[in-house]
């Protein structure tokens, strides 16, 4: 039974996928009009975390069509920090992630193998964080930039360098950061939707699944992290 864990989708991983797909249409049709780049955004991107939730390598594939997406749209929204790091940070990453997973996937179960973080790496992560979201808040509400929402853009471009690193590396406690993530991204698009932008509500409803499947992916992860420590080591 354990052989297909990272393979087959349980009955939340489709509820997951299945219900951003319907409310992404419902929300189009109720709209000013169809957002096709809005859906495909939408669904492959709760696909990339539902799969990545699972440990399955073949997330990297829908994050690299969510990823190049995503630059546009947040671009187009004036949240010039989020474009530009999945531009230049995300988007790589999604094929650096996918070799370095295939170098650690376990042949049985079809998953990664994850780990736990050392005490160590979490306080250099804090310290991390703690100098370059102010310093990145500063920036971006420069006349010369003029984010729309500087410190809220700073503390999601943050943590995302963070959240990604300990993703390739295969660190459970890397879905603690996506929870803190995606509750500010909901915020952030809540804002954007209330303000009207275009591709907005999509937005805000893909990041309220991706905090579902953030949750959910801790769940599975700690789990993937006990049985990668209690096999035997060569």
């Amino acid at each position: 039974m354990e052989n297909n864990n990272a393979r087959k989708l349980n009955w939340f991983d489709w509820f997951l996928i299945l219900g951003t797909t319907a409310v992404s249409i419902a929300s189009s049709l109720l709209g000013d009009g169809w957002d096709t780049l809005g859906f495909i955004v939408a669904v492959t991107g709760i696909v990339n975390l539902v799969l990545c939730a699972k440990g399955n390598i073949w997330n990297y594939a829908f994050g690299i069509v969510y990823n190049a997406i995503y630059v546009y749209i947040a671009w187009h929204t004036k949240l010039y920090a989020d474009s530009a790091i999945y531009l230049l940070y995300y988007l790589p990453m999604q094929f650096i992630g996918w070799a370095q997973w295939k170098k650690n996937q376990n042949q049985e179960s079809g998953a990664v193998n994850a780990t736990h973080l050392t005490g160590k790496m979490a306080l250099a992560l804090l310290a991390a964080a703690a100098v370059l979201i102010p310093l990145f808040a500063w920036i971006l509400g420069l006349p010369a930039i003029g984010d729309s929402q500087p410190w809220l853009d700073s503390v999601t471009t943050v943590i995302s360098i963070l959240a990604m690193f300990m993703m390739v590396r295969a660190i459970a406690e890397q879905w603690y950061i996506w929870i803190v993530l995606d509750a500010v991204q909901t915020v952030k698009w809540l804002i954007a939707t209330i303000r009207g932008e275009e591709h907005a509500a999509l937005m805000l409803v893909m990041f309220a699944f991706f905090l579902a499947n953030a949750v959910y992916g801790l769940i599975q992860w700690n789990g993937l992290a006990k049985r990668a420590s209690d096999q035997p080591r060569p």
